[in-house]
């Protein structure tokens, strides 16, 4: 039984209403509260209302790309789901703000809206997880957080979804909460099914559509299909929309932990270790650089029965494994080199050997494409090479300047980031079947080669047979053009659509 405070020398109205002098308790006691810690987006809206958004973007996925051709249908979809992650910003954007996230998202879909290919879709993803990062972490660089994104986003988001989904069971009751929703929808389903029954019978039109409507098209399966294909779809989508620190990991930098067990590794790489190895590496490079001068130069002849072709082919890809080692061990004895001017000037003399080695593999690569022509992978061998070549010039540089390892690998990674940026606006099919047909012996011998090379290469190959007056590419050509015909917006590519245009203006 309640018992009534009394307090003397108040009036009586007040006696009566002195309740509020109670011993007050806490709300944790009174009334217990979940302690769930929100996401970005969780903390302005709860999970109920981002639902329409995860169901709004599975909806444009659908329509995008269930049994539909990819092309600038990726960019689109990557565009609209980097606005939602700026909309799941906990604080509200700045108009600086999304000036940048607009130019950054558009600098990232580029690619795949000139031509779609493996590279540029990497960079529209990249982009995305990126976005997704910077929301969480703001100015603060964090790569860690940026590869943790990338590699659990395949595989967390299920779970991710089910335990954010299960976790407002707590704050949702069961007993009235659904009484009181099956009460409110009662009525407004009756009388739609009324209303509905009603609009069919004035309207003929809408009679049909109802009549059309299958429900055996529950049980087939083609929809079981495509309701896993949305289950992907929220799977991969709803990380983005729940971005909390639990998943991406920690907001502040966590500082590099030291290697353990240095007395073990000093017995292997130590001052004097280090010193005679790079002695011993300088006395083999200059022996190796000699030698490749003397036979580039056509001062030494070739051993009997190996052409310069064979020569080439042998030495070009060996020479960058060497340079690439050579970075390797650069960095591993960075803290010695750095310390002692000795090793430091043999760090210099060797690095320099390793630049004019990748030069002369380079020279090899380019007498063996003059042999027998050029692919994609020897393409590729040439971009490879030089990006070597920038990270040995960047090594050097770093021992010069004294700069951390940390500083080399961000402008390592900077470099091959712009180089593989570059790329995907290149079109390496028309480069390669260009270098090829002017080339006439190339030409004849590898005929097979340059027609497989696609419909991209089809205005010089087209070029070529007019100047020449003979079909070098037949069935093959018609076919990858057919194949590569735009037929809806949704696989439009600029390359895809001035290929066409081209074959449409001389067919």
């Amino acid at each position: 039984m309640r018992q009534e405070l009394i307090i003397q020398g108040v009036p009586d109205r007040i006696k009566r209403d002195a309740w509020w002098l109670e011993t007050i308790t806490t709300p944790q006691q009174d009334h217990p509260r979940s302690t769930k810690p929100d996401g970005p987006l969780l903390s302005a809206v709860r999970i109920q209302h981002a639902i329409p958004v995860l169901a709004a973007l599975i909806t444009l996925a659908d329509w995008l790309f269930w049994k539909q051709p990819l092309g600038i249908s990726i960019a689109v979809f990557a565009v609209v789901l980097s606005a939602a992650i700026m909309f799941a910003k906990r604080e509200r954007p700045s108009r600086s703000e999304w000036i940048w996230a607009i130019g950054f998202t558009a600098l990232c879909n580029l690619p795949v809206a000139i031509d779609l290919q493996f590279l540029s879709v990497l960079f529209s993803l990249g982009g995305v997880i990126c976005l997704a990062v910077w929301v969480v972490y703001g100015g603060k660089s964090n790569e860690g957080a940026a590869v943790r994104l990338a590699f659990r986003l395949p595989t967390i988001g299920a779970a991710m979804l089910i335990r954010d989904v299960l976790s407002e069971k707590h704050d949702v009751n069961l007993g009235t909460g659904l009484r009181s929703h099956a009460a409110s929808l009662m009525l407004p389903l009756i009388m739609g099914v009324v209303f509905l029954a009603l609009l069919a019978i004035a309207n003929p039109v809408l009679e049909i559509v109802i009549e059309a409507l299958d429900p055996g098209y529950l049980l087939a399966r083609e929809f079981w299909l495509r309701v896993l294909f949305w289950g992907i779809c929220a799977c991969l989508i709803w990380p983005y929309l729940n971005l909390s620190d639990p998943w991406l990991g920690p907001r502040t930098r966590q500082p590099f932990a030291p290697m353990a067990g240095p007395a073990r590794s000093a017995f292997l790489i130590n001052p004097a270790s280090v010193r005679n190895s790079l002695m011993l590496f300088n006395l083999l490079f200059l022996v190796q650089t000699i030698m490749d001068l003397s036979i580039l130069t056509g001062g030494v002849a070739l051993p009997e029965g190996m052409s310069y072709a064979t020569y080439a082919h042998r030495g070009a890809y060996p020479l960058v494994v060497t340079a690439l080692l050579a970075g390797l061990f650069t960095l591993a004895t960075h803290s010695m080199i750095r310390t002692d001017a000795t090793l430091r000037a043999l760090v210099y003399l060797w690095l320099a050997q390793n630049v004019f080695l990748v030069v002369t593999a380079a020279f090899r690569l380019q007498f063996y494409v003059e042999a027998y022509a050029l692919t994609h992978l020897r393409v590729a061998a040439f971009i490879w090479m030089a990006l070597v070549m920038i990270g040995l010039v960047l090594t050097l540089l770093q021992i010069h300047l004294g700069q951390t390892r940390v500083w080399l690998m961000r402008r390592c990674f900077v470099a091959t980031l712009v180089t593989l940026y570059a790329c995907c606006f290149v079109n390496f099919a028309e480069i390669i079947a260009n270098y090829n047909l002017r080339h006439g012996d190339l030409a004849s011998r590898d005929g097979y080669y340059i027609c497989n090379l696609g419909a991209d290469a089809y205005p010089v190959i087209h070029a070529y047979e007019l100047k020449t007056n003979q079909q070098l590419c037949g069935r093959s050509m018609r076919y990858a053009l057919n194949r590569n015909r735009i037929d809806t917006w949704r696989e439009w590519g600029f390359r895809r659509w001035r290929i066409q245009a081209y074959y449409q203006q001389h067919s």
